[in-house]
């Protein structure tokens, strides 16, 4: 799922660049693989609940009650590391253009790329590592690539806003890692799919407003002050968060 939403910007990127009329095309591409993801669903094996779930129809997910620590720690996180990835999403485009005084949507998409496959490649990395490794490896992470973030966009160093993106997508991937494996030594498995739920829930309202806000900020501010205080915020949460996992040390103690 995570190299695909990095491969998404790259294939657009590319189409916008090279194929006329790239606003009917690219959305053209993304209803062809949408549609073959809806005839894959349709043909899944999935038997319907024994127990029908009681109450509204929709509602928001959670977990069974005593598993609430773990998903806090899980999501405090997950949510700064993917957060970190949608301002690079929303407003990485922008940054370069300034940095380097181009519109290239190719190389926009391939930050994106690099930083989702980045998000991919740590998961395969530090699978056999404990838990409480994974998800303070993923808080440093974010920590670390806010401070590059705020040292590109002062600087003008395209290197350096290209290693933020890396480390951003490093922080994302180990922060869903972790966050989603916390949980499975203790959810029946039939409440696993709903605390999967609850954590993306946790992490993507954060990735959706925050770097929203910032794009108006910047518009405010100017683009180095708006990236500048988003970045200390968020920097802020990911520490928060590093600072969170130790405090539950016997509650992540398994390899994941």
């Amino acid at each position: 799922m995570v190299f695909g939403a990095g491969l998404d910007p790259l294939l657009v990127g590319m189409l916008s660049e090279t194929v006329p009329g790239p606003t009917v095309t690219v959305f053209v591409v993304e209803a062809a693989l949408l549609i073959t993801a809806v005839l894959c669903v349709l043909r899944m094996p999935v038997r319907r609940p024994e127990v029908r779930t009681k109450g509204a129809w929709v509602r928001v997910p959670g977990v069974p009650q005593g598993d609430g620590r773990q998903l806090s720690v899980g999501i405090a996180v997950f949510a700064s590391g993917i957060t970190a990835t949608s301002f690079v999403l929303s407003l990485g485009p922008s940054l370069l253009s300034g940095l380097l005084d181009t519109i290239n949507r190719i190389l926009a998409g391939a930050v994106a790329f690099v930083m989702f496959l980045a998000a991919t490649g740590v998961q395969f990395a530090v699978q056999r590592l404990r838990r409480r490794t994974i998800l303070t490896a993923g808080a440093v992470s974010t920590t670390l690539s806010m401070i590059t973030l705020v040292i590109a966009v002062h600087t003008s160093a395209v290197a350096v806003l290209i290693l933020s993106a890396l480390l951003a997508g490093a922080g994302q991937g180990m922060g869903r890692l972790g966050g989603l494996s916390l949980p499975n030594s203790s959810i029946p498995p039939q409440r696993l799919a709903e605390a999967n739920a609850a954590l993306n829930v946790g992490g993507y309202v954060p990735a959706g407003v925050l770097p929203v806000s910032a794009g108006y900020l910047s518009d405010a501010v100017g683009l180095t002050n708006g990236a500048t205080i988003f970045g200390a915020v968020l920097m802020g949460v990911a520490v928060i968060g590093g600072l969170v996992v130790p405090s539950t040390e016997r509650q992540v103690t398994d390899p994941a």
